[in-house]
């Protein structure tokens, strides 16, 4: 009897693979609203009794769009949590929405320190979570079943995209080092 479902669960993963390749969903973001409080250089927002550190843009990236940041003001934005931090997508301000990642949550600004890191291409991505399971600095997380990389976490040392000997890197390819 085991013989015979070891085919059908093949073909399942099959499907479920295939189904995520070429799913292009966009992520289901939730509407921020609170005060803004700055702890040890990282931002947080205090809303309805929460409390949520919020993984922005680069400070470069806030001050070429006129956004000043002070604690305790109203703060609006739009974003996915990860594992209790406000990945934000979108900011509201000044009666102005910015942008700050695409659909598949890779930032939209250019700093020095991001030429070179490492992104996860989402139409490759198959969800199956190795990578995040051999990053040595957790700067890859799920969001929607697709990998993403967290720029300022990212060390480069390549192991998502090339293993590690017992890892052997990404199955579909769908890590790159950006140039």
């Amino acid at each position: 009897m085991k013989k015979n479902l070891i085919p059908s669960l093949i073909i399942v993963i099959v499907i479920f693979c295939f189904l995520n390749l070429f799913s292009t969903e966009k992520p289901d973001l939730e509407m921020f609203e609170g005060k803004l409080k700055i702890m040890g250089g990282e931002w947080f927002i205090i809303s309805d009794g929460d409390f949520f550190q919020l993984n922005l843009a680069s400070e470069e990236f806030l001050k070429e769009n006129n956004i000043i940041l002070t604690s305790k003001e109203q703060f609006r934005a739009e974003g996915v949590i990860i594992e209790e931090v406000i990945n934000v997508y979108r900011i509201h301000y000044n009666d102005s929405i910015i942008e700050l990642r695409d659909i598949s949550g890779n930032p939209l600004w250019q700093e020095e320190k991001q030429v070179g890191h490492f992104h996860v291409n989402p139409k490759k991505c198959i969800g199956c979570r190795l990578c995040v399971s051999v990053c040595p600095t957790d700067a890859i997380s799920m969001v929607h079943g697709r990998a993403i990389i967290d720029a300022d976490k990212c060390i480069d040392c390549g192991i998502c995209e090339n293993g590690n000997g017992n890892y052997k890197g990404c199955p579909t390819g769908a890590i790159k080092k950006q140039e």
